[in-house]
C-alpha cells in the first residue's frame, strides 16, 4: 500500500499536478495549507520525496521537528501527523469527527509516538487535522 500517489522520484509535481491528482479534494488541500500559513507563518512548507512507498509530500518541519506531511491522494490528502504521549491525551478528549476519532483511538502507540495516516476526504475530516496540530503545536496566530 502506498500512502500517496505522486511515487516518481524523478518528476517532482507542479501545483498543477496536485491538484490533478487531488480533484475534488483540492479545496480541502487548500483549506489545509491556507490554515498551516495562516496559524505556522514560521514554517514553510517543503516539497519532499519520502520515498517509494509515500512518494511526494508537502512536508511542514522546523529545526528538526515535523509538524505535518500533507500526501496527495487520488481524490483524497492523506495528513500524516506524529503525536507524542502526552499529546494523545489531550486529543483524545478533542470532539473529533467518527473517522479521525476512531483512527486516533486504533492506531498503535510507538515509542516515539502514535503515527497518524488520516485520509482527508470530508470537511470535518479537515477541521479535525486542525485540531490535531493545535495540540502538537500551539500555533503562533490564533485562527
Amino acid at each position: 500500500m502506498t500512502v500517496g500517489s505522486l511515487l516518481d522520484k524523478a518528476q517532482q509535481p507542479t501545483p498543477q499536478d496536485i491538484q490533478k491528482t487531488l480533484g475534488a479534494a483540492w479545496p480541502l488541500w487548500e483549506q489545509i495549507t491556507r490554515f498551516l500559513t495562516e496559524a505556522y507563518p514560521e514554517i514553510p512548507p517543503e516539497l519532499s520525496y519520502g520515498g517509494k512507498k509515500y512518494g511526494w509530500n508537502l512536508w511542514y518541519r522546523k529545526s528538526g521537528k515535523s509538524l505535518l506531511s500533507l500526501y496527495p491522494q487520488e481524490g483524497y490528502v492523506v495528513a500524516q501527523i506524529v503525536l507524542g504521549n502526552a499529546q494523545v491525551a489531550q486529543a483524545l478528549a478533542l470532539e473529533l469527527g467518527e473517522t479521525v476519532g476512531t483512527l486516533l483511538r486504533e492506531t498503535p502507540q510507538f515509542h516515539d509516538g502514535r503515527w497518524l495516516f488520516i485520509p482527508v476526504r470530508t470537511a470535518q475530516d479537515a477541521e479535525d487535522v486542525k485540531q490535531l496540530l493545535q495540540v502538537k503545536r500551539r500555533p503562533k496566530r490564533v485562527v
